[in-house]
Formats: structure tokens, C-alpha cells, sequence
């Protein structure tokens, strides 16, 4: 319950703060994106053993508002897994996921081609496809995080690299939570 209050304060903050820029900016920016992802399932049980994260993609499109202090919706496909043993079992758990962040963020340097931004915010995903668990447990349908990224943009083109941890469980029994470190690449129209 307290994940689900902070996450919802999070949106609520950010979407104002966005709102806000939107209203009082003509700066705004469209892009496409992709990348690739590295990710770990963590979890608290003893039972759960050789982990080991695989490489994922993902690709989406971002809109962008305000100068110094900006807004960052985004809209991605995401894909990730994680090879486990739980029991004597093992298990291979792929995801595909539609992924929305909404980050607020700050550029450190800003000129006309070149800026050096960060950028944190909420990290909202539902599953498209979900694996199947041990023993019958469930994988949850929708899932929450909080995203930080660091970017510079170089005229038209944008370098993210960014980490994703995961503030809800996608197994509630498994106690497992997803952890994404991705390194993206984008094109930005003005």
C-alpha cells in the first residue's frame, strides 16, 4: 500500500509539474527511441537461485516540453528476462511490456546542439506477455518502478543511459521485482 501511495504522489507531481511547463513553454519535441536493456529479478527468498539477467530491447517514441526544467512522457515496448532456479526447477521468465515513464527532469548544460540532461519519474508497465511461474504462482498483470536516466543530446540525436528499479512485486510469492539498466539511442523532431 505504501508503494501504491508514493507512486500515485510521484504521478500527481510529475504530471503537474508537466502540465505546467506545457502551458508555459512553446518548446516541444518529438522523438523515436530504442535501446537495449540489462535486467535482474530480484528477490528476498533463499529458494530462488542462479539468477541471471538477459539482454532485452525496447523502442518507443517520447514527446519533450519546457527548456532548462522539462517534461518527458514516453511510450515504449519493452522485452526482458530472467533465467532462475526455484526448488529443483528451472525456469527462464520472458517479459513484454508496455512501458510509460513520466520523468521531470533538469539539462545540466543547454545549447542550441549539444545539452546534458537528468531526469527522474515514475515507471508504469503492463504485461503483454507474462511466463509461466512455478508451482502456479502468478505474474501481475501491471507493474511500478521509479526511473532515473542521464542523457545528452547532440543536435537531433539523443544518448540515454538509464536504471529502472522496481518499487512493486511481478510475482508476489516469488517476491520478485525487476531491475532494468538500458543504454538507448533517438532522434528528436523539433
Amino acid at each position: 500500500m505504501k508503494t501504491i501511495k508514493l507512486l500515485a504522489t510521484a504521478i500527481v507531481v510529475t504530471l503537474g509539474i508537466g502540465t505546467a511547463k506545457a502551458q508555459s513553454s512553446s518548446d516541444l519535441e518529438f522523438g523515436i527511441k530504442a535501446g537495449v536493456n540489462f535486467s535482474t529479478l530480484k528477490t528476498g527468498l533463499n529458494a530462488v537461485s542462479d539468477k541471471s539477467g538477459k539482454i532485452g530491447f525496447n523502442a518507443g517514441i517520447f514527446a519533450r516540453t519546457g527548456s532548462t526544467l522539462f517534461f518527458q512522457p514516453e511510450l515504449n515496448y519493452v522485452t526482458f528476462s530472467d533465467k532462475y532456479r526455484f526448488n529443483s526447477g528451472a525456469y527462464e521468465a520472458k517479459f513484454r511490456q508496455i512501458n510509460l515513464p513520466l520523468l521531470v527532469g533538469y539539462k545540466l548544460l543547454n545549447t542550441a546542439d549539444f545539452n546534458v540532461r537528468l531526469a527522474a519519474g515514475p515507471d508504469l508497465s503492463y504485461n503483454l506477455k507474462k511466463p509461466i511461474a512455478p508451482g502456479g504462482f502468478k505474474y501481475q498483470d501491471f507493474t511500478a518502478g521509479g526511473l532515473v536516466d542521464a542523457g545528452v543530446d547532440v543536435g537531433n540525436l539523443t544518448f540515454d543511459a538509464r536504471y529502472s528499479l522496481g518499487l512493486s512485486k511481478f510475482n508476489k510469492q516469488l517476491g520478485q521485482k525487476a531491475n532494468i539498466f538500458s543504454l538507448g539511442v533517438g532522434f528528436k523532431f523539433q
